[in-house]
């Protein structure tokens, strides 16, 4: 192979990615992952311990106390895809939240009073 191999330059999230992607890929395809991508065993092995371990978004030098299993890699995705649901979920009740909040001033603007308002 002609190009360099990638060493800097690449964010902790697309260094979880490429971890991820890797586990996941079929028996006989991690060196042509690796390959493709330009990034050597080491590197790939240093990021993997450093996710298992927790030190990748710190940017710590791995421990080499965890590893990780294909469960865990589905465990991984299943947090994302619930994480990214969340956060989707919660920008829709802010934005119903605001709505309300500007109807309210309107009503409030043309003389109609709330329940609360009333009873005092």
């Amino acid at each position: 192979m002609t190009e360099s191999f990638r060493s800097v330059g690449i964010s902790v999230e697309e260094k979880r990615e490429h971890v991820l992607a890797y586990l996941s890929a079929p028996r006989g395809g991690k060196g042509a992952y690796l390959e493709e991508h330009r990034i050597t065993r080491d590197q790939m092995s240093s990021w993997k311990s450093a996710l298992a371990d927790g030190d990748l978004g710190a940017g710590l030098v791995p421990r080499h106390t965890g590893s990780m299993t294909k469960r865990d890699v589905a465990e991984i995705r299943r947090l994302q895809r619930e994480l990214e649901r969340t956060t989707a979920d919660l920008e829709r009740m802010r934005t119903a939240a605001d709505c309300l909040g500007k109807a309210i001033d309107v009503l409030r603007e043309h003389g109609v009073a709330s329940d609360k308002d009333e009873s005092r």
